[in-house]
């Protein structure tokens, strides 16, 4: 009898890949939306936030939706912001808007958009900011609230060994960076 249940678990299983023909994208999708509106957002936010989400992942090496406006990759997070709303905020944690940008301690954070992406870095490594989709472009913002006085190098273009810009020790923030001329980051660097 196990062998029959599992054999139409399987069967099932392949079936519902085969209609969706990408292993599930469209209940996964159905699944944010629904924990969106959950969260207090009408059917169009709901719906407009997902397409925002949809539009970064393809070109984004690694990543993966985490959440109703979330998107995981190695290292960190990136949160897109409720439509209407400033700042962007993770609908899972935090029941409102924000009045300002959030950073948890231990991480580097940064924003575009008019701070309506948030990037999260949360490991100490070298972060490419400049492929992929979104990139860090533009007019923005950073806080660094890493651990231990830590500090981020941002590097310029053409792979150069020598930073355009260190931070100060954390915890420091720029309210109005522009992250034109950065592709890179490296976090956790030894405090001053």
């Amino acid at each position: 009898m196990r062998r029959t249940r599992w054999t139409c678990a399987v069967a099932a299983a392949l079936a519902a890949t085969a209609v969706l023909g990408t292993g599930g994208t469209a209940h996964a999708n159905s699944s944010w939306t629904a924990q969106a509106r959950q969260a207090g957002l009408t059917a169009s936010e709901a719906t407009a936030l997902q397409k925002r989400v949809d539009s970064y992942l393809p070109a984004m090496r690694d990543s993966y939706q985490s959440g109703p406006n979330t998107i995981g990759f190695p290292g960190g997070q990136i949160t897109v912001a409720v439509p209407g709303e400033r700042h962007a905020r993770d609908l899972r944690t935090t029941p409102g808007p924000l009045a300002a940008m959030n950073c948890n301690y231990g991480n580097f954070c940064a924003t575009m958009d008019g701070n309506a992406t948030q990037w999260d870095f949360y490991y100490c490594q070298y972060y490419d900011v400049a492929s992929g989709s979104p990139t860090l472009a533009g007019p923005g913002a950073w806080i660094n609230n890493q651990t231990h006085s830590r500090r981020v190098r941002m590097y310029g273009s053409g792979g150069s060994t020598d930073p355009i810009y260190t931070t100060p020790n954390a915890f420091y923030q720029d309210p109005s960076a522009n992250w034109g001329p950065v592709y890179g980051l490296r976090t956790c660097v030894a405090a001053a």
